[in-house]
């Protein structure tokens, strides 16, 4: 079995891919990995990976970003048709497009190689916060999708309302939840050092609606209680406006960690007591998505706060390893960290919950669903 997988970044900086191809590599698969040349490109880590590699460049026509729209088109297409080549060259038995970007040509690929073609919707691309600034390419992109996803022999998502929304939407069969969770090698045993207090992390990129000003704003509710850290670790466009707002606070419970290694994250997140998931519903993609924090703080060991959204509260009806916050206020949140504060016993049945949720729920189980039925299309 061959397979090609398409993802239109440098591969590593996907946390997604590279536990797809560890993944497939423990299966025996003959992989490729197709990607584009960003500005993270490292080929230290391209060389790193156990698999055969292909990337394209992203700027190979007219030297980089232009304003012009007939020039953008024209990037656009070049860089559709250099990813096309480079998957119809590898001849797989399968190909693995990775979001939206890469199904255009993957699928222009599948109709020149009559192969399979698996279309694995990281997110709901046609309705993120990036596209609330291109509302007319939102509607092509949508109108795209539409018409690809009947193409495609397997669309795979990666929540259960994910599913339920495209299965209605494109009137195609429910798609393949595969979750976005941590492998079982990532598990953080239970004998982590604790940073001082009790500390309330969220880590990953600096945007807004992930929780990140919520939590500033919260400092001043907890004036009584010395004990209690608020911390972030990452990177990112809001990091400069949270340490200025943070600064502002009477209360000085707030610090910022340096951004730690992706394959060391977990890790760090293990060295304090609860971990933060809160999504802002301020699109459809943050609403009926699951937040990638929820699984790495349960392999943390961290019980978790997270946002109301449909598969939270349904992995926590399920599991019960935190707390689901009805409105996201710092009123609100302040109460669920109070909560797990004063109440041990609480604590410690969310936190040996979570790490149940990360033993039942990991991605060797879950990616096991498709590799099953990409082996019976070999054997048909």
């Amino acid at each position: 079995m061959k397979i090609c997988d398409v993802v239109l970044n440098s591969i590593w900086h996907d946390p997604r891919v590279r536990k797809q191809i560890s993944e497939y590599n423990k299966y025996g698969v003959d992989l490729t990995c197709v990607g584009m040349k960003d500005k993270r490109y490292d080929p230290a880590r391209i060389t790193d990976l156990p698999c055969s590699t292909v990337l394209t460049e992203r700027d190979g026509l007219f030297g980089g970003k232009q304003k012009s729209i007939i020039k953008k088109l024209l990037r656009e297409l070049y860089r559709i048709r250099s990813v096309t080549d480079a998957i119809v060259n590898q001849c797989p038995d399968i190909i693995h497009a990775n979001d939206l970007d890469a199904l255009i040509p993957s699928y222009l690929a599948k109709r020149k190689l009559k192969c399979k073609l698996v279309f694995d919707a990281h997110e709901i691309n046609c309705d993120n916060r990036y596209y609330d600034k291109y509302r007319l390419y939102a509607r092509i992109m949508r109108a795209v999708e539409r018409h690809i996803v009947k193409h495609c022999d397997l669309m795979v998502c990666v929540s259960n309302a994910a599913a339920e929304y495209y299965a209605g939407e494109y009137k195609i069969n429910k798609p393949l939840v595969v979750t976005n969770c941590v492998s079982q090698e990532e598990i953080v045993p239970d004998t982590v050092d604790k940073h001082p207090g009790f500390e309330v992390l969220n880590h990953g990129m600096y945007r807004d609606s992930r929780g990140f000003e919520l939590m500033v704003e919260s400092c001043g509710f907890l004036e009584e209680y010395p004990g209690i850290v608020l911390a972030a670790r990452g990177l990112g466009p809001l990091e400069s406006a949270l340490r200025e707002s943070a600064d502002k606070q009477t209360v000085k419970n707030f610090v910022f960690y340096p951004p730690a290694d992706p394959v060391d994250m977990i890790s760090e997140a293990a060295e304090s007591h609860v971990g933060v998931a809160v999504t802002l519903p301020v699109c459809l993609n943050f609403e009926l998505s699951v937040s990638n924090r929820l699984f790495e703080y349960a392999a943390a060991g961290l019980p978790v706060i997270m946002s109301d959204i449909p598969e939270h509260r349904y992995l926590n009806d399920k599991y019960g390893f935190g707390i689901v916050i009805q409105d996201n206020t710092p009123e609100e949140f302040t109460k669920a960290v109070i909560r797990l504060y004063e109440d041990k016993e609480l604590y410690d049945r969310c936190k040996a919950n979570a790490q149940r949720l990360s033993r039942e729920i990991n991605w060797e189980k879950e990616f096991s669903k498709l590799i099953e039925m990409e082996r019976s299309w070999m054997n048909a």
